[in-house]
């Protein structure tokens, strides 16, 4: 394990800090996994505590391999038109296999092999960040048109480039958003990734892209209003339930809204220092998925605001690198692959402790490296290793024009 810290931090020209909080983060998720699972022994055994806590270290050094891998090895030239389009498919295919397994709490977006399971739609985030990177970031460059052409030249080349820049790729969100909430029934992920994409097209400063951001703004306006208005035609019963349990837990404690009552009551006690670690009460039966989505809640009822804190400033700081490095890079396809890293945490940290603490409806997303799981962790770490890349080089390149 030294031996790896030491061949991360030698890395050239990466961002030193940015490492250092996912070494503290991954190392708090195991330990907080372990305490969490306490809880659950009594139903799986003395044992199920030490089996999540290795299952969660493999899952962080294999983690921390891919995360070196892609730093060292990853050049933006991968990200291409046919590079781009073969993972797309290749990730859409394994959203769908995912039909193939039993379902989970009515969702079908794990592949099962074994006691092992994957979430393709962990990685499909990642892959829809370099697919919109290079097509929001550099296909434009390719689809210019030249002054001196004829009219109707030009009308073919300017629909050729909206089909290419603008209605290609979003139909491409639409058809993976729409596989995760009507074939795998994962409205959770579905919903994040959609986030990503459509802020990634906000963000992008082509100046070609702004008369359809204002339309796209306008089309997510009536859309959103329609979906309030038919929310009881669109959601399902247990969707629903979610937003009434949201509304007011208090409402069905004992079935829908169990598992919030019981994180609030966590809240409750913890205070600014918590019971100490270990001596959570909620999550001996009260809070069943202690370990994974709700792992938040047992933090802070055992240590308080301060253990809190201890998660919060990490996860604050690689989300500031990812964003201050993607406004310095000049590169618009290095911008959007920062930009959506730190999209893809910031947005499973609002959603996760937004979530548990009752601030939004729950939608049973991880807290990406502390939550126990292997898809989300390797997914967390790859991108973090591929922005490692992208700011080595850029630091690199800076130390150059200094020197020079």
């Amino acid at each position: 394990m030294i031996s790896l810290l030491k061949r991360i931090f030698k890395s050239r020209g990466v961002d030193k800090l940015i490492y250092a909080c996912v070494v503290i983060l991954t190392i708090y998720g195991i330990v907080m996994i372990g305490s969490a699972s306490v809880g659950q022994t009594a139903k799986y055994g003395p044992t199920y505590a030490t089996m999540n806590m290795i299952k969660q270290m493999i899952f962080v050094l294999s983690g921390f391999a891919f995360m070196i891998f892609f730093t060292r090895c990853f050049k933006k030239g991968w990200v291409n038109s046919p590079s781009t389009w073969v993972t797309y498919v290749i990730g859409l295919g394994l959203m769908i296999v995912c039909l193939a397994f039993r379902d989970v709490k009515g969702s079908h977006a794990w592949i099962q092999i074994g006691s092992f399971t994957i979430q393709p739609a962990e990685f499909m985030k990642i892959i829809m960040i370099l697919f919109l990177s290079f097509h929001f970031g550099e296909i434009e460059e390719y689809c210019q048109i030249p002054k001196n052409i004829s009219r109707k030249k030009k009308e073919e080349l300017q629909k050729r480039k909206l089909w290419y820049c603008v209605v290609r790729p979003i139909l491409a969100i639409i058809v993976v958003f729409f596989v995760g909430v009507l074939l795998q029934k994962d409205l959770g992920s579905a919903l994040i990734l959609a986030f990503i994409c459509m802020m990634l097209f906000f963000i992008t400063p082509r100046p070609y892209y702004t008369k359809y951001k204002k339309l796209s703004l306008i089309l997510l306006v009536i859309a959103f209003v329609v979906a309030i208005l038919g929310m009881n035609f669109i959601l399902k019963p247990h969707q629903l339930g979610r937003i009434t349990t949201w509304l007011n837990p208090l409402l069905d404690e004992k079935g829908d809204g169990w598992q919030l009552v019981n994180a609030l009551v966590a809240f409750s006690n913890g205070g600014l220092f918590g019971q100490g670690f270990g001596a959570s009460r909620q999550k001996y039966g009260y809070i069943p998925e202690s370990h994974n989505d709700f792992i938040v809640a047992i933090i802070y009822e055992e240590l308080g605001l301060v253990g809190f804190l201890l998660f919060l400033i990490p996860y604050c700081i690689i989300i500031y690198k990812m964003f201050h490095y993607g406004m310095k890079v000049k590169e618009t396809k290095s911008k959007l692959i920062l930009y959506g890293v730190g999209l893809y945490f910031f947005t499973h940290l609002l959603v996760n402790v937004g979530g548990v603490s009752g601030l939004i409806p729950m939608t049973g997303v991880p807290l990406l490296l502390i939550s126990s799981g292997g898809s989300s962790t390797w997914a967390a770490m790859i991108g973090i290793g591929i922005a490692q890349s992208i700011i080595a080089k850029y630091n690199r390149d800076l130390l150059k024009e200094q020197i020079s």
